[in-house]
């Protein structure tokens, strides 16, 4: 059980029969509540004791999840006052001095070439763009290809450099052709999986919390008494579907909805549920299966679920990816 100020209860949902094993439970229930915006930044984790006296889980277990957690960037744990969802804090400093000392020394060797540093400076300027045009240096991965295209979109505007995006499979066909971009950036939810395909440790997989966009639970809050809800589940996260329709109901207000949740591979599945009477509102993620007309995402009864950056998190990643603004 988790709690923090004004904050609700969140339980975790523990099967212990499951062929998932109970530590990668308990990290992905965790993802899960801070995408759905359960957890935010600076909210605190129960002790691994009280997990263990809800759950019945061996403390040993539970530590091994949060530790997971820490290394990739969600959780801090601290001796003493246990753990909470919080953006990694990365130091600028050591990008800073890296630059500093490089740029001397180029500098250096361009006045002993009898180049002045301004004109050697513009010239590295379109070199560097060049390279990064054949060999993007940054890459924002996603399952879905206009998913990727648009995160990395905005990181590239924010940062201002070049940041490509990418699919799963354009990562494994880059990683065959040993052309892999140094700096992988992914939401929180996938990083772990793109990172265990990832046996280079000079590549480095960044984790970015995202949430909810206010949009999404104030659509949500508006879902009328005793209506009929459907959440369509991408296959991933079928296993944890108790957990997020739990978590759904935080942010349904209104009493008597029925929530049930499907998982579809057709995109005439989707068709024929918003096309039947059975439900009231289906709620899914746009890039739950690719080509979905806009005349279905546009349809009276859906409700699509949207994700932004948490804002701590991307300026995290960006000093942990070296990008000085």
């Amino acid at each position: 059980m988790i709690r923090r100020s004004g904050a609700h209860i969140v339980e975790f949902y523990i099967d212990k029969f499951s062929a998932v094993p109970v530590i990668a439970q308990i990290e992905e229930q965790i993802k899960l509540a801070v995408a759905m915006g359960t957890f935010q930044n600076g909210d605190r984790l129960p002790s691994i004791r009280d997990v263990e006296k809800k759950t019945g889980v061996n403390r040993g277990k539970v530590y091994r999840a949060y530790l997971s957690l820490r290394k990739s960037g969600l959780l801090i744990l601290t001796r003493g006052s246990g753990a909470e969802v919080a953006a990694r804090a990365f130091s600028a400093n050591s990008t800073n001095q890296k630059c500093m000392l490089l740029s001397l020394r180029t500098i250096q060797k361009a006045c002993q070439n009898g180049i002045p540093p301004t004109v050697f400076a513009k010239y590295l300027s379109r070199q560097a763009q060049e390279a990064e045009h054949k060999e993007p240096f940054i890459a924002f991965v996603d399952e879905v290809k206009e998913v990727a295209e648009q995160r990395a979109g905005q990181i590239s505007s924010l940062w201002q450099v070049p940041v490509i995006g990418m699919t799963v499979l354009q990562l494994k066909a880059a990683l065959r052709k040993r052309s892999v971009p140094r700096k992988v950036l992914a939401n929180h939810l996938r990083s772990d999986s793109i990172r265990s395909m990832i046996a280079n440790k000079k590549i480095d997989v960044i984790p970015i919390e995202v949430a909810y966009t206010e949009q999404t639970t104030k659509n949500l809050a508006k879902i009328k008494a005793k209506s009929s809800v459907l959440r369509i589940l991408a296959h991933p996260y079928v296993k944890n579907a108790p957990f997020i329709l739990a978590q759904l109901r935080k942010w349904i207000k209104a009493p008597g909805v029925e929530i049930s949740w499907i998982s579809v591979r057709y995109l005439s599945d989707i068709e024929q549920l918003l096309n039947g009477s059975q439900y009231d509102r289906v709620i899914m993620d746009p890039g739950i299966l690719s080509g979905v007309p806009d005349t279905l995402l546009r349809h009276p009864r859906m409700l699509l679920v949207r994700l932004q950056f948490n804002p701590a998190s991307l300026e995290a990643a960006r000093i942990r990816a070296g990008v000085i603004i």
